[in-house]
């Protein structure tokens, strides 16, 4: 057998002759390696969502009805099919202030899951003529003509969409986001009013009267250059009573803000575990570095040399670090990926999962790190005994 394969059997021997402090020091590792990768995802998944929602807004402010705020946020953040409205005729209001550049409405109708498909959807009316919002999105798509664009989430068979037993050929659908738009259908006003008479038609209601040429529900305005968001909401307000005005800046800075406290707790955990996995290691390497004397001195009677026993301990480490590293990455991945949804939705934050191969390199990151540690934990034991004349223990 050749020297290399045989020290590398020893140290898998090493490792299984101890079963309970093999298995739990790599439990130890693989706590820290599915904390750790927990970071990475986590962190990675709510930066993404929060350039998400920034992409799709594309407002510089947002006004709805007074005391709609909440559901608003919900509509954008989950998804959660919501309804409110105010006169239409805020739009031309708002659009002859100073300082406005662009103005355009929305018209929300909710529909059910059990009258139209298979989960709540929020459908989104939009007018082609002033939208802004909609349709730089689109523009990568051939739509044929079609009105209508689904979500990532929306289930789109054979083209199309179906509302109250009836098909809605689909332009395309958007790329996910990790904002509620993913739950969402957009459609100029025109389709909104075909699936409202659809549902009339079969006996089904809306609160809504349908009325699309007086009311609106939520507008989107951009400025000016130069103009202060802070000081064009305060015209609006002035001007138009009964709706509040969001501005983007502070909309996503809150999420920003919450966002940097929840990866703030986790890198510190992350972190914690990890410095708590190198001790431990370090000690329990250290401690059995003096009963494992005798096994050492054996080997270099057999004609191991120095680096060869070192290499013995640093191979140990390695081995139990990749073990419990991959062990911790599977598991949070089994944890943290079919559950994202309800993270999302826990977190009431936008969330949106970083693409496969992000998430391998994330996965790769956290082995080299952990079995890095391991070995550093393992180094100093190492060093002591390429160091000592051991084969004198044996006597």
């Amino acid at each position: 057998m050749e020297e290399s394969l045989s020290l590398r059997v020893l140290a898998v021997r090493n490792i299984c002759r101890k079963p309970f402090r093999s298995f739990a020091l790599a439990s130890l590792v693989a706590v820290s390696a599915a904390v750790l990768f927990a970071g990475f995802l986590l962190s990675e998944s709510l930066r993404a969502g929060i350039a998400g929602m920034q992409d799709r807004i594309g407002a510089d402010l947002m006004i709805v009805p007074e005391g709609c705020t909440q559901s608003f946020e919900g509509v954008l953040l989950s998804g959660e099919p919501s309804y409110f409205y105010m006169d239409k005729s805020v739009e031309d209001t708002v659009r002859q202030l100073e300082g406005i550049r662009e103005v355009t409405g929305q018209f929300y109708l909710t529909s059910l899951s059990e009258s139209c498909c298979d989960f709540p959807v929020q459908i989104i009316g939009f007018d082609p003529d002033s939208d802004f919002l909609i349709r730089p999105w689109v523009r990568q798509y051939a739509t044929d003509g079609r009105p209508f664009f689904a979500g990532s989430n929306v289930n789109v068979k054979d083209g199309s969409v179906s509302f109250f037993s009836k098909k809605h050929s689909v332009g395309a659908k958007l790329a996910k986001s990790g904002t509620g738009m993913d739950n969402s259908v957009f459609t100029d006003l025109s389709g909104v009013r075909e699936i409202f008479d659809d549902a009339k038609e079969k006996g089904f209601c809306f609160l809504s009267d349908g009325d699309m040429a007086t009311k609106t529900s939520a507008v989107y305005v951009r400025l000016e250059d130069g103009v202060k968001a802070d000081t064009a909401a305060l015209r609006i307000r002035q001007a138009v009573s009964g709706v509040q005005v969001i501005q983007q800046g502070k909309f996503l800075r809150t999420f920003a803000d919450k966002m940097n406290s929840i990866v703030f707790i986790l890198w510190l955990l992350a972190a914690l575990f990890l410095m708590l996995t190198v001790i431990a290691l370090a000690l329990t390497f250290s401690l059995t570095m003096f009963e494992r004397k005798r096994e050492f001195s054996i080997l270099r009677v057999l004609g191991a040399s120095r680096p060869q026993l070192a290499s013995v301990i640093l191979g140990e480490a390695s081995l139990l670090g990749a073990a419990g590293a991959a062990c911790g990455v599977f598991l949070s991945a089994l944890a943290l990926l079919p559950f994202s949804v309800l993270i999302a939705q826990k977190l009431d934050m936008p969330f949106c999962l970083p693409p496969v191969w992000q998430m391998i390199l994330f996965a790769a990151s956290v082995l080299l790190i952990l079995t890095a540690a391991c070995v550093l934990s393992a180094l100093h034991s190492a060093v002591r005994i390429a160091r000592l004349e051991i084969y004198t223990e044996a006597k």
